[in-house]
């Protein structure tokens, strides 16, 4: 049986990508996430080792969403290059803010939550 931790790793070793709480559990509610509420970790998907994403990323981005579970998501996405980003999301209801939010932190795309689709900035 496969944990948490190693769904979301074979996630984006397939190329897809995740939102989840601090206890690893997928996010159900809606809203949009832009990422760069923290340091983004940046490898090629193809080169992201299990050690690495199992015992340095994820921990850190877990340490930091302590006590702030209710704004912040853990998430990860790759690009049509195969490049994975793995960081801290913010997630507000509005989708004007949500996309002035990400234009500020620079952004290549927000995520809709409730319509599960990607938005280019």
């Amino acid at each position: 049986m496969m944990t948490k931790l190693q769904d979301l790793y074979f996630t984006l070793q397939g190329w897809d990508g995740f939102s989840v709480k601090y206890d690893l559990n997928e996010y159900g509610g809606g809203g949009y996430a832009m990422g760069g509420a923290s340091e983004c970790f940046r490898i090629k998907a193809d080169n992201l080792s299990w050690n690495n994403f199992a015992y340095t990323i994820m921990p850190r981005l877990q340490e930091l969403t302590r006590g702030k579970a209710a704004n912040l998501l853990s998430g990860g996405w790759v690009d049509d290059d195969g490049m994975a980003f793995i960081e801290l999301s913010d997630i507000v209801q509005d989708r004007r803010q949500a996309i002035e939010l990400g234009e500020e932190r620079e952004e290549k795309a927000i995520y809709d939550l409730w319509n599960n689709e990607e938005i280019n900035l």
